[in-house]
Protein backbone atom coordinates (compact mmCIF):
# COMPACT_ATOMS: atom_id res chain seq x y z
CA UNK A 1 0.00 0.00 0.00
CA UNK A 2 1.39 3.40 -0.94
CA UNK A 3 0.93 6.67 0.93
CA UNK A 4 -1.51 7.73 -1.78
CA UNK A 5 -3.54 4.55 -1.21
CA UNK A 6 -3.73 5.37 2.49
CA UNK A 7 -4.53 8.99 1.83
CA UNK A 8 -1.45 10.10 3.75
CA UNK A 9 -0.65 13.76 3.86
CA UNK A 10 2.06 15.73 5.57
CA UNK A 11 1.47 15.36 9.32
CA UNK A 12 0.23 18.39 11.23
CA UNK A 13 3.05 20.24 12.95
CA UNK A 14 1.63 19.43 16.41
CA UNK A 15 1.64 15.74 15.50
CA UNK A 16 5.25 15.98 14.33
CA UNK A 17 6.31 17.57 17.61
CA UNK A 18 4.33 15.00 19.59
CA UNK A 19 5.96 12.19 17.63
CA UNK A 20 9.44 13.61 18.16
CA UNK A 21 8.94 14.49 21.83
CA UNK A 22 10.38 11.13 22.91
CA UNK A 23 13.95 10.12 22.07
CA UNK A 24 12.88 6.58 21.12
CA UNK A 25 10.41 7.84 18.52
CA UNK A 26 13.04 10.27 17.23
CA UNK A 27 15.46 7.33 16.94
CA UNK A 28 12.91 5.33 14.91
CA UNK A 29 12.39 8.25 12.52
CA UNK A 30 16.13 8.84 12.23
CA UNK A 31 16.69 5.14 11.57
CA UNK A 32 14.55 5.28 8.45
CA UNK A 33 15.99 8.57 7.22
CA UNK A 34 19.61 7.47 7.66
CA UNK A 35 19.39 3.84 6.51
CA UNK A 36 17.63 4.69 3.29
CA UNK A 37 15.07 1.91 3.74
CA UNK A 38 11.34 2.07 4.11
CA UNK A 39 10.69 -1.06 6.14
CA UNK A 40 12.04 -2.92 9.14
CA UNK A 41 10.96 -5.43 11.73
CA UNK A 42 10.60 -4.49 15.39
CA UNK A 43 13.76 -6.38 16.39
CA UNK A 44 15.88 -4.43 13.93
CA UNK A 45 14.40 -1.14 15.12
CA UNK A 46 14.91 -2.09 18.78
CA UNK A 47 18.59 -2.83 18.15
CA UNK A 48 19.03 0.50 16.32
CA UNK A 49 17.22 2.46 19.03
CA UNK A 50 19.24 0.77 21.79
CA UNK A 51 22.44 1.60 19.88
CA UNK A 52 21.30 5.21 19.62
CA UNK A 53 20.74 5.16 23.38
CA UNK A 54 24.33 4.04 23.90
CA UNK A 55 25.56 6.91 21.72
CA UNK A 56 23.67 9.59 23.59
CA UNK A 57 24.06 11.15 26.99
CA UNK A 58 20.33 11.16 27.64
CA UNK A 59 19.79 9.98 31.22
CA UNK A 60 16.58 8.13 30.34
CA UNK A 61 18.21 6.23 27.48
CA UNK A 62 17.66 2.52 27.98
CA UNK A 63 20.19 0.45 26.08
CA UNK A 64 18.78 -3.02 26.75
CA UNK A 65 17.43 -4.27 23.41
CA UNK A 66 14.64 -6.34 24.98
CA UNK A 67 13.46 -3.41 27.10
CA UNK A 68 13.57 -1.08 24.10
CA UNK A 69 11.64 -3.61 22.01
CA UNK A 70 8.93 -3.85 24.67
CA UNK A 71 8.65 -0.04 24.82
CA UNK A 72 8.44 0.20 21.04
CA UNK A 73 5.73 -2.46 20.81
CA UNK A 74 3.67 -1.22 23.76
CA UNK A 75 3.95 2.54 23.30
CA UNK A 76 6.02 4.14 20.59
CA UNK A 77 5.17 2.27 17.38
CA UNK A 78 1.41 2.43 18.03
CA UNK A 79 1.80 6.17 18.68
CA UNK A 80 3.78 6.74 15.48
CA UNK A 81 1.15 4.69 13.62
CA UNK A 82 -1.68 6.73 15.16
CA UNK A 83 0.02 9.94 14.07
CA UNK A 84 0.42 8.62 10.51
CA UNK A 85 4.23 8.61 10.58
CA UNK A 86 4.61 4.83 10.11
CA UNK A 87 2.48 1.82 9.31
CA UNK A 88 2.81 -0.76 12.07
CA UNK A 89 1.42 -4.28 11.85
CA UNK A 90 1.35 -5.74 15.36
CA UNK A 91 0.90 -9.33 14.16
CA UNK A 92 3.87 -9.43 11.82
CA UNK A 93 5.84 -6.81 13.80
CA UNK A 94 6.56 -5.06 10.51
CA UNK A 95 7.06 -1.31 10.36
CA UNK A 96 6.93 0.70 7.16
CA UNK A 97 7.95 4.33 6.83
CA UNK A 98 6.64 6.23 3.82
CA UNK A 99 8.76 9.34 4.27
CA UNK A 100 7.87 12.83 5.39
CA UNK A 101 10.13 15.82 4.74
CA UNK A 102 8.64 17.64 7.73
CA UNK A 103 9.35 14.77 10.12
CA UNK A 104 12.80 14.21 8.66
CA UNK A 105 13.82 17.87 8.98
CA UNK A 106 12.66 18.17 12.59
CA UNK A 107 14.14 14.79 13.54
CA UNK A 108 17.46 15.92 12.09
CA UNK A 109 17.25 19.19 14.00
CA UNK A 110 16.37 17.40 17.27
CA UNK A 111 19.26 14.98 16.78
CA UNK A 112 21.66 17.88 16.24
CA UNK A 113 20.47 19.60 19.40
CA UNK A 114 20.60 16.34 21.39
CA UNK A 115 24.10 15.64 20.10
CA UNK A 116 25.11 19.26 20.67
CA UNK A 117 26.39 19.50 17.11
CA UNK A 118 26.17 22.27 14.57
CA UNK A 119 23.19 22.25 12.24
Amino acid sequence: MTPQDRGLTTPMVDDVFEALSDWRRRAVCRYFTTCGGTGADVGTLAAAVAERGRETSLPEADTDVEAVEAELVETHLPELHRLGIVDYDERSEAVRYWGSPTVEKWAEHAAAVSDRTEF
